[in-house]
């Protein structure tokens, strides 16, 4: 029977040692690698929720102003006299001819959240109430869904009623979406001082617009909250590195 003496046990075990080392160390290095990935891609996704979020308020705030534009447009058209409305440019008639119901809605921008979503990596972001921001922010935007639907269908119901005047009616000058002017439209008639009077004086249109408005006031309110929520979310985001 061979014997093993203490020199060859202390080089078993430093063999030992060094073996269990070198797979701690191997497993460290991992975990260390796998954390570092991860790092990464939240910073990266915090970039990327920051460009959006930025959009999004910058989006959420010239649908505002411009439904508070219209409105005021309206507003004015109620307090003009006759020779008021006759002596107005075209470029105010058209302006008021566009308020009457114009359903500028928000359309979010959502691509990174949705990607974090749909591959389970929402978790990457250490910040358990930014995470918590993010969904409060997407269930706004499913309730602001039925107060698009009413402003949206509020305006189509409008519109219907301008064809008994000769509408729709159009104006290159005050044509304009959210990326710009609108072309094409050329061949649709330019609305006149005597049209504008003939929408004032009919109580269905009028009524009509004034229920658009109604409708636009709700969803402004609902747009509000979601504004709210974003300031947060890009406040947990913080400023560009």
């Amino acid at each position: 029977m061979t014997r093993i003496n203490s020199s060859q046990y202390r080089r078993l075990a430093v063999e030992g040692a060094v073996i269990v080392v070198s797979i701690l160390l191997a497993f460290g290095i991992d975990a260390m690698w796998a954390e570092r990935q991860l790092r990464l891609e939240e910073r990266e996704a915090i970039v990327a929720l920051r460009a959006d979020f930025n959009a999004n308020l910058e989006s959420v705030d010239r649908i505002i102003a411009a439904h508070l534009l219209f409105r005021e447009r309206i507003s004015t058209l109620n307090r003009l006299s006759p020779e008021d409305i006759r002596a107005l440019p075209q470029e105010s008639i058209s302006a008021i001819i566009l308020a009457m119901a114009n359903p500028w809605t928000f359309d979010p921008v959502t691509s990174t959240t949705e990607a974090l979503l749909s591959s389970g990596k929402l978790g990457i972001l250490r910040d358990q109430e930014l995470r918590g921001s993010i969904i409060t922010f997407l269930g706004l935007l499913s309730d602001l869904e039925e107060d698009t639907e009413y402003m949206t269908q509020g305006a189509v119901d409008l519109w219907r009623l301008e064809y008994r005047h000769g509408g729709p009616w159009s104006d290159p000058a005050t044509e304009v979406g959210y990326h710009g002017a609108v072309g094409g439209l050329d061949f649709v008639p330019l609305a006149t001082a005597e049209d504008l009077l003939n929408v004032r004086a009919d109580p269905e249109l009028m009524g009509s617009s004034r229920r658009f408005h109604i409708n636009v006031a709700y969803y402004l309110s609902e747009l509000n909250h979601i504004r709210d929520q974003i300031i947060v979310i890009l406040a947990l985001l913080g400023d560009d590195e």
